[in-house]
């Protein structure tokens, strides 16, 4: 009599699998948004940026039948309904940063690492889903402020804009997306680089708003060779705010080139910084 053995079927198991990209992106957006202060960052810079953009409206308003020549012909009725964008442009700044400093001084970051040792892949996480929320926050904001501001200036009898309008559309198309871009990402490669919440916001806030506010101030030669090619001046270049013959102005193509570079440059020191060094 022969007798046969079975042979045990071979099974694979995959309970060991490491995770994807999308159980990291999932993770990483678990994390955001079950923590309020996300909440009320976001709430704040949507509401003070529309209610600001909003009385400065009412105040040109008020106050326009006593402008003079020069300031009657410089009102833009697209961008002064952006007079809110400030505190929208801040609060971002803070969201970019805590994202990834909240995790260092909670020392939850070694954590994150342990559930998944893959670094590069933690870091682009981070990066899409901040700057989703980014978008986000820049897709309701900035229409907002336009929307709101331009039943003001009509009532007022001042000249309005209408969304339907080629200048328009194209500013708030632009501004929408590269917005909620710019003021997430790059405060959020400063905070790989720093780790600190206080010098990364410090930082970002002047890398990002300073340059404009100092270009007047500055030789032209300064203004031509150094300003020019600040990320933050290529975006005012795009967005129409740099005027054509301004020393500082940029054509589309190498605005759109240096805010690239200046954006990937930064996201790529800061993964390779974070590879480098110990959580």
């Amino acid at each position: 009599m022969t007798m046969s053995t079975a042979s045990p079927i071979g099974m694979t198991s995959n309970t060991n699998a490491e995770p994807g990209f999308g159980a990291a992106l999932q993770s990483e957006w678990t994390k955001l948004r079950s923590i309020r202060s996300t909440w009320i960052v976001v709430s704040l810079a949507i509401g003070l940026s529309i209610g600001f953009s909003a009385l400065f409206a009412l105040v040109s308003g008020l106050t326009h039948e006593s402008w003079n020549d020069d300031i009657r012909a410089q009102f833009d009725p697209i961008l002064t309904t952006m007079g809110g964008m400030l505190f929208g442009f801040i609060l971002t700044i803070v969201l970019g940063v805590t994202v990834v400093t909240s995790e260092y001084s909670s020392r939850m970051m070694r954590t994150t690492f342990i559930a998944n040792p893959h670094r590069n892949q933690v870091f682009a996480a981070k990066a899409t889903v901040v700057a989703m929320l980014g978008v986000a926050i820049s897709v309701i904001t900035i229409p907002g402020m336009f929307l709101v501001s331009q039943p003001i200036f009509g009532y007022y009898g001042l000249e309005t804009a209408s969304v339907t309008d080629n200048d328009a559309t194209r500013f708030l198309l632009i501004a929408s997306l590269l917005q909620g871009l710019f003021y997430t990402l790059i405060p959020f490669a400063f905070a790989w680089l720093l780790r600190g919440a206080a010098s990364a916001i410090t930082f970002s806030i002047g890398f990002c708003i300073l340059p404009w506010m100092l270009t007047p101030l500055v030789p032209i030669w300064v203004q031509e060779n150094v300003f020019r090619y600040h990320p933050d001046i290529a975006k005012d270049s795009l967005f129409g705010v740099v005027e054509a013959d301004a020393t500082t102005h940029l054509a589309q193509a190498p605005a759109i080139l240096v805010i690239a570079i200046w954006m990937t440059g930064l996201l790529a020191a800061a993964a390779i910084v974070l590879n480098r060094r110990d959580v």
